[in-house]
């Protein structure tokens, strides 16, 4: 799948011009031998082989690490593993590691839609002692997670490093980070307008339904340090209430109420009483890594059967109303008919709540791709790809899918 690069490898040590005299965005160079230079000492790769491979580089003065012994790859490729020995660089010199992989085994996004990774580095780290009033220097071994030193637009999210491409746009991850840098306050909101309110929330149709809205928990406090949350919470009971929501589909388990900070609305108590609420957890990892497997598949299915037996209005939430909320209200509207532009817009909505929360239409793309087998583009049939996934697997019947479909836009 990869491998170690050689100890022969050709590299040698160049200087560019600094970032801030560069007028447009960064784009990754691809290189026949790996050279170091001021770009990819911060980025931590460079693309070889006719951009086929990707060689990780860690220069060790760079991120200020004087004494590494071993360094180790963690990534949303590999599932954030830290220690594994098929992800370990090797020493090229004593303060340079290298390792080489195959673009195709790092196309699995995290929450930016981009290859996401961090060094896990084992180094001497210097501290010192005083011995007989004379103070000396030890050294004492300690595994380090390194944040993103880069200083490169577009190439770091949350502390992140990223992987981008030739065909990549840095600019978007740029947006993505003025997204993140700030939570929005609730002054900051025009409450009066439609607008600012489902952005606040998080409420809105899912797309190709008229029965079916989707958005952030109704009782549970998520983002307690916000002064937004309170507000947050009271105006999603409003548009529940105004919607006249019968049927709840909570996709973060039953959740003890916190004693005097929770309670739960009258109006949701007579839905649990109807026994119109149901409640699963998938996993952040089950929705976007593991979609094609039967356990989700099944969560699915079983979600569906709910919503035929019961009566609508419908809302699907779980905590912020973006992970489990966002992939299962993909699969539901793609199941009435909407196309991936309709699906990838609805989806990155959410990120206009600015919870300090981001994610890329990419990583929604990733997941709906394990479960249709096949790439999917603007004129993918996302009804037929989808639906064929779980009626081969006999977890729903056509017709299950198209009295679903009639359910959801009565």
């Amino acid at each position: 799948m990869f491998k170690k690069i050689a100890l022969s490898v050709v590299f040698a040590f160049c200087a560019l011009n600094g970032f801030s005299k560069a007028k447009e965005a960064y784009v990754p160079q691809i290189q026949e031998n790996v050279k170091l230079n001021k770009y990819n000492r911060q980025l931590g790769y460079q693309l070889i082989n006719e951009g086929e491979t990707v060689a990780f580089v860690f220069d060790a003065p760079t991120w200020k690490i004087q004494r590494p012994q071993r360094v180790f790859i963690s990534g949303s490729f590999n599932g954030w593993t830290k220690k594994s020995g098929a992800w370990e660089m090797a020493k090229i010199k004593d303060t340079f590691f290298m390792l080489e992989v195959a673009k195709n085994d790092l196309l699995i996004p995290g929450d930016s839609g981009y290859p996401e990774y961090k060094f896990i580095v084992h180094a001497e780290i210097p501290y010192k002692e005083t011995v007989c009033g004379k103070e000396l220097v030890r050294y004492k071994n300690e595994v380090i997670e390194l944040e993103a030193v880069s200083s490169v637009p577009g190439y770091r999210l949350l502390g992140n490093n990223l992987i981008l491409f030739p065909e990549d746009n840095p600019e978007k991850v740029e947006e993505a980070e003025r997204i993140i840098s700030k939570a929005k306050k609730l002054k900051e909101y025009n409450l009066s307008d439609e607008a600012d309110v489902a952005a606040l929330t998080n409420f809105r149709l899912v797309p190709k339904t008229t029965n079916l809205y989707r958005g952030y928990h109704p009782y549970k406090i998520s983002k307690p340090k916000l002064d937004t949350e309170k507000s947050r919470i009271d105006y999603v009971r409003m548009l529940l209430r105004q919607k006249g929501i019968k049927t709840i589909i909570t996709l973060s388990g039953d959740e003890t109420l916190e004693d005097g900070k929770e309670q739960l609305p009258v109006f949701i108590t007579d839905i649990r009483r109807n026994k119109s609420q149901l409640f699963l957890e998938p996993k952040y990892n089950t929705v976007y890594y593991e979609s094609e497997r039967k356990e989700f598949g099944t969560m699915v299915a079983e979600i569906v059967r709910y919503i035929n037996e019961h009566d609508g209005p419908y809302y699907v939430h779980d905590r912020l109303g973006i992970d489990q909320t966002g992939v299962v209200c993909a699969i539901l509207s793609s199941f009435c008919g909407a196309n991936w532009n309709e699906i990838a817009e609805d989806y990155q909505k959410s990120n206009e709540m600015q919870i300090k929360e981001y994610r890329d239409a990419n990583l929604l793309k990733y997941s709906l791709e394990k479960i249709a087998g096949i790439q999917i583009d603007d004129g993918s049939d996302m009804k037929k790809l989808l639906s064929q996934y779980f009626i081969d697997r006999k977890l729903l019947s056509g017709q299950e899918i198209e009295i679903l479909a009639k359910k959801l836009n009565q």
